[in-house]
């Protein structure tokens, strides 16, 4: 094993005909990558928590909906006025509900943008990841943007 490579001679050889660089990389650049792919993982489980939000926000808006158009189906069953000490509470707590899911929505949603940024600083700081991303870009360009050429970006 060549002590500056880290490589032993035959794998030396074949990454020169290939063309690759013949040294490993430190430890240090390693220990980098490694920090910045478990912060990357981090963010994109906070990321997963804030679309499980977001889903709980919209099933808690959808329970006063429903509860509501069934009340407005059959209303011609029941009169408001002989009720309305059922119905006040109930509309009460559909309110409650619907001003719970617009939050737990919107908070989501504040979170889930803060949480891009991060993720866009985070790919910034290493190379290849920002290639990545602009092929990512690069791919999801309409067929009609993508031969208009590179400066054309709309």
């Amino acid at each position: 094993m060549n002590h500056e490579t880290g490589l032993n001679p035959k794998a030396a050889r074949i990454l020169a005909r290939r063309g690759e660089p013949s040294t490993l990389p430190d430890r240090a650049s390693l220990r980098q990558e490694t920090m910045l792919i478990n912060e990357i993982s981090l963010v994109l489980a906070e990321k997963r928590t804030s679309l499980s939000v977001m889903r709980t926000g919209l099933a808690v808006l959808a329970l006063p909906l429903s509860v509501l158009s069934v009340l407005i189906v059959i209303s011609r069953y029941y009169d408001a006025a002989q009720v309305i000490y059922l119905l006040g509470p109930l509309l009460f707590l559909c309110a409650g509900l619907t001003i719970l899911g617009i939050y737990l929505i919107l908070s989501a949603v504040r979170r889930i943008r803060a949480l891009n940024r991060v993720i866009t600083l985070l790919k910034g700081q290493n190379s290849q990841l920002w290639e990545l991303n602009l092929a990512m870009k690069e791919e999801r360009r309409p067929a009609a943007a993508q031969a208009a050429g590179p400066d054309k970006v709309f």
